[in-house]
């Protein structure tokens, strides 16, 4: 009898020593998941709803544009002149977004907007707001990228800004800040490149216009010192009249011969008609003497005047062609030129629509529960391989 009765008390031991581990492991479980879980979610939940500042977001969109207009735009954006078809000028839409979210916009917007003011506004919670009213650059930096976001869209260009402060006006000021920054960063870029592209131009425009200048001093002193306004003119014309006499002493000389034997000698018809012949080759010789002579002739005053209006002639080509080149590189440099766009323009916020209280609490929650969750399991598999 005895023999019987004490395996079953063992049983019932037994049975009571394994209700009793349950229980302890079932309340170790529910303190774990107080502390673990529900704990933390009520003091984010405290925090959200009675301590957590009142956020605002106001936002604008642009999209950054070439000048130039291309052939697969159409509607609208031809009129204006502007591509705004799927070529978007990504590298320049992210130079401004990288300027807004710099050490340099933050100076600007410090210096202008009072930033560490708006980041510090009275009444705000201490985990929210920038803690330090006098914060390193780095320090402000990585804070004001945590309150302003800007994201592109690849297919459209358009770049969307939001600022979040603590403010409604404070949101809207920054937000109409950086659009103005960053169409003035777009105007410094294209002042560079237009310098960059047209000054090379506009140099050797200036170089071929001395020269020209300077050859045409040249021409005019030239005329000056030789009273002669068109030496090559002047040139045809003495040929003319020393072709003209030339015909004339022809024809005297022959008339002249034909009164040898018909009129005598000493005839006054016969004398006068010698005494032209003697004129007209006097004449000649003298006007002959102008044009090739070896003193201030035409011909050489001429060979003068005509290689300085070649070189004038080659001066004018060489102006010709830096002038072209200059109104060239200027068109091209206009039609690169960028424009930033305000396709919607920062609103005034009226609601606030930070923090998302519900959205944040229930992230938590259910975070940790799944923490809870897999740390749990893999507890109680420990647990039974231990066993």
């Amino acid at each position: 009898m005895h023999g019987v009765a004490l395996p079953k008390a063992r049983e019932k031991s037994k049975g009571t020593a394994t209700w009793s581990g349950r229980l302890k492991a079932i309340a170790l479980a529910n303190r774990l998941f107080l502390a673990i879980v529900i704990l933390p979610t009520l003091v984010v939940a405290l925090y959200e709803g009675l301590i957590a500042s009142d956020q605002y977001e106001s936002s604008a969109d642009f999209v950054v544009r070439h000048a130039e207009s291309g052939s697969s735009s159409g509607g609208f954006g031809q009129l204006l002149g502007f591509s705004f078809g799927s070529s978007a000028t990504t590298s320049e839409s992210y130079m401004v977004q990288e300027y807004l979210l710099s050490h340099d916009a933050v100076a600007r917007l410090r210096s202008q907007n009072d930033l560490v003011g708006i980041f510090r506004r009275e009444g705000t919670d201490w985990i929210s707001r920038l803690w330090s009213n006098t914060p390193t650059p780095e320090r402000l930096l990585k804070f004001y990228r945590h309150q302003v976001n800007m994201q592109q869209d690849d297919t459209s260009g358009i770049v969307h800004l939001t600022v979040r402060t603590f403010r409604p006006q404070d949101s809207y000021g920054v937000a109409r800040s950086l659009l103005q920054m960053g169409e003035e960063q777009i105007n410094l870029i294209n002042q560079r490149t237009y310098n960059d592209q047209v000054a090379n131009s506009q140099r050797e425009l200036e170089e071929a216009s001395r020269q020209l200048l300077a050859i045409q001093g040249k021409l005019t002193g030239y005329r000056r010192v030789n009273a002669d306004i068109d030496p090559e003119s002047t040139g045809k014309a003495q040929v003319n009249l020393v072709s003209a006499l030339t015909a004339n002493l022809v024809q005297a000389k022959a008339r002249l011969q034909a009164m040898e034997g018909v009129v005598a000698h000493n005839s006054p018809q016969y004398i006068a008609m010698a005494r032209q012949v003697q004129a007209l080759e006097s004449q000649v010789a003298g006007q002959s003497g102008k044009i090739a002579g070896p003193d201030h002739s035409v011909a050489s005053r001429l060979s003068d005047y005509e290689q300085l209006v070649i070189q004038r002639e080659q001066v004018a080509k060489t102006y010709a062609a830096a002038a072209a080149q200059f109104e060239q590189a200027k068109a091209e440099a206009k039609r690169k030129q960028l424009y930033l766009i305000r396709v919607v323009n920062p609103n005034l916020p009226v609601k606030s629509e930070f923090p998302k209280r519900g959205e944040t609490i229930l992230t938590v929650l259910i975070s940790l529960f799944f923490a809870y969750a897999i740390g749990w399991l893999l507890w109680a598999g420990v647990k039974e391989h231990s066993l």
